[in-house]
């Protein structure tokens, strides 16, 4: 169990520090590690590497794992992104969900404003379990159907449910299909409790056949029928021949550079590699590693450069559909004028690139990492994009489906929840993938992979990623370190700087605001990481912010 964080402050010139808390350390191995959001997937992730599985076995069981235990972020309704390093060059894949054919920019105009966050009209195509099958074909040791045996006993034999599962579905339940009341409730509609056990015998099922027929036991038969027929019934319009022509796509990687480190990042769709790579950039320009690690002045500059570095987030959508203006963001004369504007002594508010729609994000997300002592790696954020999705659960399989059409621009000129300013580019089009701020990154010295790190938590996977690879490469710090400090977050728009509730002191908040800072405290993200440290060691971790496990050899 990890230590309340102790809060010190030192009267010079307003400086307040926060250490980190005392005595927590990170997992440590040699051979292969893991950090991920669940003690299930961690512990199943060990045994495939006992079997002789490399990274990309792990990281498949492990995904699996999760579609069982933790259904509310990581479930096969779902989509996301992974970056990989295998071989000799880090590739992107990017299996994100896509909008059904017979959707369009005008589709939820007429519908309840809900109408993309609940039910069968929020949900679009999934995409995990085609990465998961995608990532094996290509870079997977052992044979495909060893990796269903652990996950598979789990789905029916049964689980003890955490708190964090009880909750969550709690939280979900009004909202609940009757999928989901089916299978994720009593019999006699009462929630589970912690430490009770759930049998999922219909998601059994579903996998012996994903593990039999491959992606073709999940996008066509009885399983793809399942999930058309429960869309249609509480109000979508996806069909079978949406899910059969679904695609992943390989991309490569936005790279940047870092303090003689080099950085891979997340290209769109994902927001996150511009961004990261922006703040990474003006970080260096203003020697922000010089100032004292947690003080008012760090911190100060730390929102300054991300609220700039998120200012161009809304002109980014799909590159299939939308040409975006990487050569304006990334260039050398936008980001030096973005430093430029910089004052070190009061935040100022800049005027936006584009007034363009606002988007909803939402933050069931959840990110794991994997990797070996040689630097092969994976970073894999999921998402299902609300808890639960849609809330719209297959009938027959108990499979819980996304909301993620509700991170397209579905509704020009109406507020969201997090403020986010997102443009045309990111408007509804058919088979098009919505903008994501998922941000799986790796990091690389001298030739060799030697961190993958990333997070769950909307627009504040970006900034939680961000600070994670800033604290090792610019502090020095231990993983677990890095990812328990207090963090900061700021996206432009709106003009505040979001702090990390109840991790930082009265003082330092007061001397935020003389510095012209909104402040307000809030989540921020759950980083896990791996890296491979100056030993030679791997050093894993998971967020203290919320439930986790770090293992390996």
């Amino acid at each position: 169990m990890k230590s309340l964080i102790q809060i010190f402050t030192l009267p010079l010139v307003g400086l307040v520090l926060v250490t980190s808390p005392a005595g927590a350390i990170p997992a440590e191995g040699s051979k292969m590690m893991i950090a991920a959001p669940s003690p299930y997937a961690v512990d199943v992730g060990k045994k495939i590497i006992e079997d002789g599985g490399n990274v990309i076995d792990v990281a498949v069981a492990v995904g699996l794992t999760l579609a069982v235990t933790s259904p509310y972020y990581a479930a096969f309704g779902g989509g996301g992104f992974a970056l990989i390093k295998m071989k000799d060059s880090v590739e992107v894949l990017d299996f994100r969900e896509m909008a059904p054919a017979a959707t369009g920019p005008q589709f939820y105009m007429d519908k309840a404003k809900d109408a993309s966050r609940n039910g069968g009209a929020a949900v679009g195509v999934p995409g995990f379990p085609a990465g998961l099958y995608e990532m094996h074909k290509k870079y997977g040791k052992l044979k495909w159907q060893k990796l269903f045996y652990h996950p598979m006993r789990l789905a029916s034999k049964g689980f003890a449910v955490s708190g964090e599962w009880a909750k969550n579905t709690e939280n979900a339940s009004k909202r609940f299909s009757k999928g989901g009341q089916k299978h994720f409730m009593k019999s006699n509609g009462k929630l589970y409790r912690p430490g009770e056990t759930l049998q999922q015998h219909g998601l059994t099922k579903a996998m012996k056949e994903f593990k039999r027929k491959k992606t073709k036991g999940f996008y066509e038969g009885f399983v793809a029928k399942d999930i058309v027929e429960s869309v249609k019934a509480t109000g979508g319009v996806m069909e079978l021949t949406d899910l059969k022509n679904y695609k992943v796509r390989w991309l490569k990687p936005l790279t940047t550079s870092y303090l003689g480190h080099k950085v891979h990042l997340m290209p769109p769709p994902s927001s996150g590699g511009v961004v990261i790579k922006s703040a990474l950039n003006m970080m260096e320009r203003l020697k922000l590693h010089e100032k004292e690690a947690l003080s008012v002045e760090e911190l100060h500059l730390m929102g300054e450069i991300l609220a700039r570095s998120f200012r161009g987030r809304a002109t980014l959508g799909d590159p299939d559909y939308h040409n975006n203006p990487l050569d304006l963001l990334l260039s050398d004369n936008y980001l030096k004028k973005m430093a430029h504007s910089i004052n070190q002594h009061k935040s100022k508010k800049l005027q936006p690139l584009s007034i363009e729609a606002k988007a909803q994000e939402s933050t069931e997300t959840t990110h794991y990492s994997v990797m070996d002592a040689k630097g092969n790696a994976i970073s894999l954020t999921v998402t299902l994009n609300g808890n639960y999705g849609s809330a719209v659960v297959s009938n027959r399989f108990g499979i819980a489906l996304n909301n993620e059409m509700d991170d397209f621009t579905t509704r020009p000129g109406e507020p969201n929840m997090f403020g986010l300013i997102q443009g045309k580019g990111n408007s509804v089009q058919p088979g098009k993938r919505p903008l994501s701020s998922m941000s799986p990154s790796l990091v690389e010295k001298d030739g060799k992979v030697v961190m993958t790190v990333g997070a769950p938590g909307g627009p504040r996977i970006i900034s939680g990623t961000l600070q994670v690879i800033y604290r090792v490469l610019a502090n020095g710090w231990d993983m677990d370190k890095a990812i328990q400090a207090p963090r900061v977050h700021h996206q432009f728009l709106p003009h505040v700087l979001y702090v990390d509730k109840d991790r930082l002191s009265p003082d330092v908040l007061k001397m935020l605001k003389k510095k012209g800072h909104t402040i307000k405290e809030s989540w921020i993200a759950r980083v896990v990481g791996v890296r491979l440290n100056e030993k030679g060691n791997l050093e894993a971790a998971y967020d203290s912010r919320g439930e986790g496990a770090a293992g390996g050899y």
